[in-house]
């Protein structure tokens, strides 16, 4: 496997996480949440409004997100999105997989034979 598809795999599998995140910090459109995620990456994790929106609409759909009109200028409107307790506990969940997942990773990278992990989580394969 290329490292493009592998950085394009960790993309797919962290949006939807890192969405959470940023709206469970403040409500946000979608522009301003793809340039955050550019901004605090250094450029390194961007994400392309036509890969984003889908993943907002599904988040919507579910009610973890919900959204609302705000007027930001005489004929232009911004659609804002609002994280919902439902999307809170369900990104905590996120969270929470990511991090486990994660250190079993490292983990394995680690590991010699007859090492074991030894920690009980919870990851759904």
């Amino acid at each position: 496997m290329k490292t493009s598809s592998l950085v394009s795999n960790y993309k797919k599998a962290t949006i939807e996480m890192l969405l959470l995140k940023l709206l469970s910090e403040q409500d946000m459109y979608g522009y301003q949440l793809s340039q955050q995620l550019k901004k605090r990456s250094n450029q390194y994790y961007t994400v392309l409004e036509g890969s984003m929106y889908p993943i907002l609409y599904r988040l919507t759909d579910e009610k973890y997100i919900s959204f609302y009109e705000k007027k930001v200028g005489v004929r232009q409107t911004r659609i804002y999105y609002h994280l919902e307790d439902a999307g809170r506990s369900y990104y905590n969940g996120l969270l929470q997989s990511y991090l486990d997942f994660s250190e079993l990773i490292q983990f394995l990278l680690d590991s010699t034979e007859g090492d074991t992990y030894e920690k009980e989580i919870d990851i759904k394969a």
